[in-house]
């Protein structure tokens, strides 16, 4: 083979691995106008592969350009980087001016891509914040508080019942059947809803009366009710016990203030004004320590 030969075949190669492409020929001869609608009807070949596809695209656009339709040409070229952005013009099998023209049209394209990704992250973003503002206005309208970002946050229920809490408490009190009353003090703890307490009251003829209460509380918010089982000894007198219902009811997070009602019999060992059975009112104030 003579080296005029061998670089003819060097020459064909890159045509002859293309050739399985109809129209390919005629645009070798120049016959662009021709080839224009093999190109087309190879671009709408279903037996052809989307590789196949391609390089008819790619053709015809080339077809175009030789033709001067420079602007059919271009919307070719945008096309082939929007449905094959792989595909490349290759610089050795075209003319320059034509691989400068598609390298233009991909960089229209990957600039549209580019706006069109900003676009929908900003649409996005403006779809967040009007979530966040229709969350806001709902929580307003609910009066529910909310964070800086406009999330919903859980109220704060001072002395929640699953935490541990010790009180401090003042308080007055009222026997309903025996009309007297007076004052005492004393202190609860309590772990959940449960709750323990003691007390200390001074009563009729100076003997002073010290109580036990156990009892529970119901809800987590700043409201409460409760009930409990209170056992008193009043000195030199005797031992009664009964039942308790009340509420507590924390407006804010140091101060707890309080109602009940008890009624309790008693065992009286010493004469006076002390009678078996009592109906206790009382109210007061608890100081929260944790």
């Amino acid at each position: 083979m003579s080296f005029r030969s061998f670089c003819l075949v060097l020459l064909l190669l890159p045509m002859a691995a293309w050739a399985d492409i109809r129209g390919i020929d005629l645009y070798a001869r120049g016959e662009f106008e021709k080839a224009v609608p093999v190109f087309r009807q190879e671009m709408e070949n279903p037996r052809r592969s989307d590789k196949e596809k391609a390089r008819a695209r790619i053709y015809l656009a080339a077809s175009l350009f030789a033709l001067e339709m420079r602007v059919d040409a271009t919307r070719e070229l945008e096309e082939l980087a929007r449905l094959y952005p792989e595909q490349r013009v290759d610089p050795n099998r075209f003319p320059p001016n034509f691989v400068a023209l598609a390298e233009k049209a991909r960089a229209t394209v990957e600039t549209e891509e580019l706006r069109k990704q900003t676009e929908a992250a900003k649409a996005e973003q403006e779809r967040l914040a009007a979530e966040a503002e229709r969350g806001r206005r709902e929580a307003e309208a609910l009066g529910q508080p909310q964070g800086p970002d406009g999330e919903v946050t859980a109220p704060v229920e001072p002395h929640a019942a699953s935490s541990f809490r010790l009180r401090p408490e003042l308080f007055g009190y009222v026997d309903v059947l025996g009309r007297s009353g007076g004052y005492g003090f004393g202190a609860t703890a309590g772990y959940g809803g449960l709750e323990a307490g003691v007390r200390a009251m001074p009563g009729p003829e100076g003997r002073w009366g010290m109580g036990l209460e156990v009892g529970y509380v119901f809800g987590r918010g700043s409201f409460q009710p409760r009930v409990a089982l209170r056992g008193t000894h009043v000195v030199g007198v005797g031992l009664g016990g009964g039942g308790v219902v009340g509420a507590r009811l924390t407006l804010l997070p140091q101060l707890t203030l309080m109602a009940d009602v008890g009624f309790e019999g008693f065992n009286v060992d010493a004469a006076g004004s002390y009678r078996s059975t009592v109906l206790v009112a009382s109210t007061g104030v608890g100081f929260n320590l944790f």
